[in-house]
């Protein structure tokens, strides 16, 4: 028997593809750069100052390289799916000291001061932003601070430019939820995705008027920050700077012994319009990089009309292996097409049914095993959150003397030493000195912090509760009794998480909702909602198109497993309660209801395709009473009370 051919993995054809877009995305860049290239150059010629065999093009290909490394950090650190956390400071905690926030930096103060490099080689002679200039009256070379602090400008514009990638996780792919087209169209088969050089048309005023705000703001603050004296050596960024630049400046030119700072500051106002325009070019040519990756990676996973597997010799076989890949863009990507064929592609559903001689079980079964395994995933991580959490508490194990022994004492049990106890060659302190005062506390906090909750003396209860009538007020200690130490400063934890400082700090319902139903540390909606809609198709188009039957033997499965979750899914979303933190107290989650919406709808598809075969599915009429029930959606409830008024 002849060995089973090797099946392609799905990689092996989704990685082309996207480099067919990230080449075309590379083309709308270098346009771009051509543009910004003719504006920066210097126009003394009516065809040289434009023509692209010229300076020109030389600058077009040079702006390209500090661009071009915008995709490199996108290729490097892509991911799908939203972050999520419970709060903003958690993923702040939880991401700011990760390499990719030093790669982020990096990349960006590289392309910064290329950019510089070029920007000043193509300014005219008129702008005075060479690096060296000629003393007056002198023959002698001195350093022009002018090129110096629009470096250290470019510096600044990209340390921002890398908190707002951070801040608005540029790296994320923005794919669509829902692939089905019935949002787009009345038409199933019209496309959902909107072509990338619509993004892009529609985008770019909104680009320019960003990237014009932030370069003008900059370019206002920038003296401030590049003079203020920060306390610590070098002082000042204009310091450092000057310094750094004069340190290697020296190898090539014969500068001045001295290493002061020159007297007169270079913020000129055609220097701040300078750094103003620069700012705003490279701030675009960011801008644009990051709109056109994400608008050309994130297409749909065809090729020519068709699935990108379509080509491959085991269709089937290479989608399954995108479909169990261990990164979750390859899984995304991979569902994608599953829907497309369960929605588009009438050939490849025949295929999938009829594929019944694979390894593993039929193309079917596998398809249904991945996809109820993403759907019951929100299951499992509902109940691992409301699973109470086993605390192991420590056996307090005292020592007791042996009833049965009946030898006499003779002497008194050896006293604690200085070193451990019963170390009786330390020579204890005198008595009233300071060593013994603590050498007692020491002994007390030792004895009372390994003591069960309960055991103080009546003694030290005394001397507690006189500690607390000089410490605390009457209201001050009901308040404690009653709501613990939390509850004692409550209005003053309030008043500073309604401030802009303490909403980082908020535990909201939206994101806390959506880490638990999505999962840690990213979560996406549209491979659940894929899975959804995948198996609600097929199960449908099998009651025409299954000639063996394979799927209606697991519609009863897909039921149940619709109406689980969307029982439990409500039923959390409704209990969850609103944190006390959470001050707007806003019961609004998108991404859960979407999630409710596509079961629901699914549901609905397939009550009214099987309800005439409940019988024949093995179907109760209670389990259909349930499902017509939960793809019902339940009219709006009060709102949960926050969870710290719910523990009074």
């Amino acid at each position: 028997m002849p060995p089973a051919p090797r099946i392609r993995p799905y990689k092996d054809f989704l990685t082309p593809a996207l480099h067919r877009r990230f080449a075309t995305a590379t083309v709308i860049l270098l346009g771009l750069c051509y543009l910004e290239s003719v504006f920066i150059g210097e126009w003394n010629s009516l065809i040289w100052s434009w023509l692209p065999f010229g300076r020109a093009g030389i600058r077009t290909g040079l702006l390209f390289i500090p661009a071009f490394m915008v995709f490199v950090l996108r290729v490097a650190q892509l991911h799908v799916g939203i972050r999520t956390s419970y709060s903003a400071w958690y993923t702040f905690r939880t991401y700011a000291l990760r390499y990719d926030v030093l790669q982020t930096i990096g990349w960006y103060c590289l392309s910064a001061y290329l950019f510089s490099e070029i920007f000043i080689w193509s300014a005219p002679n008129r702008a005075d932003l060479n690096r060296i200039k000629l003393i007056p009256k002198t023959d002698r070379t001195a350093l022009n601070e002018r090129p110096i602090y629009l470096t250290s400008f470019l510096f600044f514009v990209a340390l921002v430019q890398a908190g707002v990638h951070l801040f608005y996780d540029y790296d994320r792919l923005d794919m669509p939820v829902s692939k089905t087209g019935v949002e787009a169209s009345s038409d199933p088969k019209s496309p959902l995705v909107v072509p990338p050089t619509q993004k892009l048309k529609k985008k770019f005023p909104f680009l320019v008027l960003s990237s014009a705000k932030r370069a003008t703001a900059l370019a206002a603050l920038a003296p401030f920050m590049y003079s203020i004296d920060f306390g610590i050596y070098p002082y000042s960024v204009r310091r450092f700077a000057w310094g750094f630049t004069r340190g290697w400046a020296k190898i090539f030119w014969t500068l001045p012994k001295s290493n002061s700072l020159p007297s007169t500051r270079p913020f000129h106002w055609s220097v701040l319009v300078h750094t103003a325009v620069a700012g705003f070019l490279l701030t675009l040519l960011w801008e644009l990089a990051n709109a056109a990756f994400t608008a050309y990676v994130a297409q749909e996973p065809l090729k020519n009309g068709r699935p990108i597997t379509y080509e491959s010799r085991d269709p089937n076989g290479s989608l399954l292996t995108g479909l169990r890949g261990k990164k979750l863009q390859t899984r995304a990507f991979a569902f994608w097409e599953l829907v497309y064929i369960a929605e588009r592609f009438e050939g490849r559903r025949k295929a999938i049914f009829e594929d019944i001689d694979r390894k593993g079980g039929s193309t079917w079964s596998q398809v249904l095993g991945i996809c109820l395994e993403v759907i019951t995933g929100i299951d499992s991580r509902i109940a691992a959150y409301q699973a109470p959490q086993v605390v192991t508490a420590k056996l307090v194990t005292t020592q007791k003397p042996d009833a049965n022994s009946t030898l006499p004492r003779l002497g008194q049990p050896l006293k604690d030493g200085l070193k451990q106890p019963g170390d009786i060659f330390s020579q204890p302190p005198k008595h009233g000195s300071v060593g013994v005062r603590i050498e007692a506390v020491g002994k007390f906090a030792k004895d009372h912090g390994q003591s069960p909750p309960g055991a103080l003396s009546p003694k030290t209860r005394k001397l507690l509760e006189r500690a607390e009538g000089v410490i605390l007020t009457q209201e001050q200690k009901e308040a404690l009794a009653s709501q613990g130490f939390v509850g004692l400063f409550k209005d003053l934890i309030s008043w500073f998480l309604q401030t802009g400082s303490g909403k980082p700090f908020r535990q909201e319902y939206r994101r806390k909702l959506a880490a638990i139903v999505l999962g840690q540390p990213y979560g996406d909606v549209g491979v659940i909602v894929d899975a959804v809609d995948a198996l609600t198709r097929f199960a449908v188009c099998s009651l025409k198109e299954d000639k063996f039957g394979n799927v209606q033997r697991d519609v009863k499965l897909i039921i149940r497993t619709f109406t689980t979750t969307v029982t439990k899914l409500d039923g959390f979303k409704k209990s969850i309660g609103v944190h006390w933190t959470d001050i707007e107290k806003k019961q609004e989650s998108p991404e859960t209801d979407t999630i409710l919406v596509a079961l629901r709808s699914g549901l609905n598809q397939l009550v009214e395709a099987f309800g005439d075969y409940s019988e024949d599915l093995r179907l109760s009429q209670s389990e259909m009473r349930m499902a017509r029930e939960a793809a019902t959606p339940a009219p709006a409830s009060a709102p949960a009370r926050p969870e710290m008024e719910q523990r009074k």
